[in-house]
């Protein structure tokens, strides 16, 4: 991807995110006019378990995984997250340590929203808000449907 994205490449790349496809095409403007590009070399760790986040991460190209204890004995790769989705969003909304590390597999691109714009941003667009809290309030039911399959499936051994 070249340095010079346009806004409409931008707005493309959001709305295939699912966090914004319900977005409108303004929202989404609003959106890309505020993100920036970074890009990442593999095993670099952009972001440490216990430390206080501002920013999510929307995965434009690459793969990270997400670990858990990272460094540790008990080190853990829960999860891979690859291009077209995201994390760090619970950042935006809270001021809390983060919960794991993300550390990079393959080269990445990542378009990066920052607190403070995501602030100015659901001033003027409050939608924004309303739509990423209806698609983390449905990551949060399937993981709770995960647990109670799985608490189903124990009880029965």
């Amino acid at each position: 991807m070249a340095d010079d994205v346009t806004i409409s490449d931008k707005i493309m790349l959001l709305k295939g995110i699912e966090i914004f496809e319900s977005l409108s095409v303004s929202e989404l403007a609003a959106i890309a006019s505020v993100v920036e590009e970074i890009d990442c070399t593999p095993g670099e760790v952009i972001i440490q378990e216990g430390t206080v986040g501002d920013t999510m991460y929307l995965v434009v190209k690459g793969e990270v995984s997400v670990i858990k204890d990272l460094g540790e004995i008990n080190e853990i790769e829960i999860d891979r997250i690859k291009a077209g989705d995201y994390f760090g969003e619970m950042a935006l909304f809270e001021d809390a340590v983060r919960s794991v590390s993300i550390r990079i597999e393959e080269a990445c691109r990542f378009m990066v929203l920052h607190k403070q714009e995501f602030k100015e941003l659901v001033r003027e667009y409050p939608q924004i808000a309303l739509e990423i809290c209806k698609v983390l309030s449905g990551r949060i039911r399937n993981l709770h449907t995960k647990i109670e399959k799985r608490e189903f499936c124990n009880a029965e051994i």
